[in-house]
């Protein structure tokens, strides 16, 4: 069964449905076959609908009618039902991030912490080998803001994940780019939940840490840069357990 929610609208969801149902079948398919192959995977839908799909489908040049036995994908219709594959699964992936920040259990901020650990060391990795020395002064920047506001008493709050945030805008790889800005997305969504771990993440983050970690980027220190960045969330995580 498909989730008709994870579409952008129901017309993508008939699309994707009916794309999917010619691209299984070995001939081709009538209205009615249509339509109970579609009803299988979820999505209700009159025959008249089904009829009026299969025209647009063929509008797009997504289909075509093979004299009087039914629809066929064309090369254009496979490469479409490719590319929202892809999509499907992506939001697919997606959704079950953010359903992983309705769970009420505390151990998923360690666990995505954890996750943390591996997909940071390898931006930081990433950061080195790619960014430029203009790139990396903005990574300084973070840092000397991060210094300037505790100095004078200002809020600082949401400053020590900034300097997390610069590092997936430096890496030149654009999955791990992804993936660390969807775990940060998802902490601070699971933080607003648990105030009193969140505000334990926020102590731990010490300015020392991250200057440390940004005098080992300079350098271009891919070993000691790693081993920084990794000992840095593992204290976040004892923050959270001590």
């Amino acid at each position: 069964m498909m989730s008709k929610e994870l579409f952008s609208s129901e017309s993508d969801f008939h699309y994707f449905i009916a794309l999917q149902c010619l691209s299984d079948s070995e001939k081709p398919i009538g209205s009615w076959i249509m339509k109970e192959k579609m009803e299988k995977l979820g999505d209700s839908i009159s025959l008249a609908s089904v009829g009026r799909l299969l025209k647009e489908l063929d509008g797009l040049g997504w289909t075509e009618l093979v004299s009087s036995q039914g629809r066929i994908l064309t090369i254009h219709g496979q490469r479409q039902l490719e590319v929202m594959q892809n999509d499907f699964e992506r939001l697919k992936i997606e959704a079950e991030m953010k359903k992983a920040t309705d769970s009420e259990n505390a151990q998923d901020i360690i666990d995505l912490l954890n996750v943390r650990i591996l997909i940071e060391s390898e931006v930081i990795k990433s950061v080195i080998e790619n960014a430029s020395v203009e790139e990396i002064g903005r990574l300084e920047d973070s840092v000397k803001q991060h210094k300037e506001c505790v100095r004078i008493g200002g809020d600082s709050e949401l400053l020590p994940i900034n300097f997390h945030q610069v590092l997936c805008t430096l890496s030149r790889n654009r999955f791990l780019n992804s993936v660390l800005k969807l775990l940060l997305h998802e902490e601070l969504r699971l933080e607003e939940k648990f105030p009193t771990i969140a505000t334990k993440l926020r102590d731990a983050h010490h300015i020392v840490e991250h200057e440390l970690i940004l005098e080992a980027v300079k350098a271009r220190d891919v070993e000691r840069a790693v081993f920084l960045t990794k000992d840095h969330i593992q204290r976040l995580i004892q923050s959270i357990t001590n």
